[in-house]
């Protein structure tokens, strides 16, 4: 028989292990160097897919792309996902048939579902953009979605006003909401001094990710333990985590990315 003592003491370990086990930890953590991107070409341009479904994500991506004066990334939709392009250097116009409309660094452009993009690069020097698909577009990175390798106009619409275009370098802080039709991520665009910090939240089904533009990061989670990302880099998490994100050089700049958004 077990005796009165030893019963407490088993209903004392029964309720501890059912406290961790009902105990939020922080979800899967990664720095993504940017020697570790993949590229991949549409139209004139190679990007870099940088975060995608070949490394388990299923909320976001992250793509980096460099593109030189007049090359065009090929016309496209996206079926079910969003597609968020912010201009980092230099000035593109967003192609949408006939149609084309300018926007520069610290610019972005909010693609909904199913409105036909592209762009082509504008000015004198090379752009560098980044972009996020919310879903991830499993079928981007084959090639089928690029119109100049099929020689057929992409599937979709061209709906006036459809895409939103925004300023995201004047903002510390958020760049996207609900309200201009972004409800599956939230953009915002970051810069800290070293030392500066703020929190951030992913939530337990969700993903997001730090890319950091200039300077470095440290991204410390509810453990103590600490993830280094520098120029470039990448911090890719998944699944339920509260994080603090500190500047560790002088100036630095990042885009910060939750998908689906938190309630900060």
């Amino acid at each position: 028989m077990i005796s009165g003592t030893e019963m407490k003491h088993r209903t004392f370990i029964g309720i501890v292990l059912l406290a961790l086990a009902t105990t939020s930890a922080d979800g899967a953590i990664r720095v993504i160097k940017f020697s570790e991107s993949i590229p991949f070409t549409m139209g004139e341009v190679t990007s870099r897919r940088i975060v995608h479904p070949g490394l388990g994500a299923k909320k976001t991506t992250l793509n980096f792309s460099v593109s030189k004066p007049g090359n065009e990334f090929a016309q496209h939709v996206h079926d079910y996902s969003d597609d968020t392009i912010l201009v980092l250097e230099g000035e593109v116009n967003l192609r949408q048939g006939p149609s084309l409309h300018l926007f520069k660094a610290g610019e972005t452009a909010f693609v909904p579902t199913g409105q036909i993009h592209g762009t082509v690069t504008a000015g004198t020097g090379e752009a560098i953009m980044i972009s996020f698909q919310n879903p991830p577009d499993l079928v981007l990175y084959t090639g089928a979605r690029d119109s100049k390798k099929t020689g057929e106009a992409p599937k979709g619409v061209i709906t006036e006003g459809a895409v939103k275009y925004l300023n995201f370098a004047s903002k510390n802080g958020r760049f996207t909401s609900p309200a201009m039709g972004s409800m599956r991520a939230a953009g915002a665009h970051r810069t800290l001094k070293s030392g500066q910090s703020f929190k951030a939240r992913i939530a337990a089904e969700g993903e997001g990710f730090f890319f950091v533009w200039k300077g470095s990061i440290e991204v410390r989670d509810g453990h103590g333990k600490t993830y280094k990302a520098d120029e470039r880099d990448t911090v890719f998490i998944q699944g339920a985590a509260n994080l603090t994100v500190v500047g560790a050089s002088d100036r630095t700049e990042l885009i910060h990315v939750e998908a689906p958004p938190s309630n900060k």
